[in-house]
């Protein structure tokens, strides 16, 4: 996991995936969330695939999402049209789960909306020697 600015910081498993075993990003952030209490945003920079994933990161604790992989598929599948497309399939995605959630904005959003196993209650050990 990485801090990009002093007062932004990215939850992101780049340097992981050369890692066995690190915790994944969702996992990691309500942590994460918790270990920065408030003194900067936290973005969600992974594992972002579908709408859904985006609920489930605000509902974490991330304040935005960054969906660079969605992007890089839509620009080399569609240039410019494929990016827009990628945004608008994400963005459907969002409304749908949201509304099956009964939550009219995303400003909305909280951990009441996820059930977040017992077993995420702490890292294991080796993950948080390397976030």
């Amino acid at each position: 996991m990485r801090q990009n600015a002093r007062r932004r910081g990215a939850v992101d498993q780049a340097e992981g995936r050369q890692l066995d075993g690190v915790a994944a990003s969702l996992r990691a952030l309500p942590e994460i969330v918790k270990a920065v209490g408030g003194r900067a945003e936290v973005l969600m920079d992974g594992g972002i695939r579908r709408g859904s994933d985006i609920v489930k990161a605000i509902c974490l604790g991330a304040r935005a999402v960054l969906i660079g992989r969605a992007y890089a598929y839509g620009l080399g599948a569609a240039g410019e049209a494929g990016v827009a497309r990628a945004l608008e399939i994400l963005r459907t995605d969002l409304v749908s789960t949201m509304a099956l959630l009964g939550c009219e904005s995303i400003a909305g959003l909280n951990r009441s909306y996820v059930d977040i196993p017992a077993s995420w209650a702490t890292l294991p050990a080796e993950s948080r020697a390397s976030a």
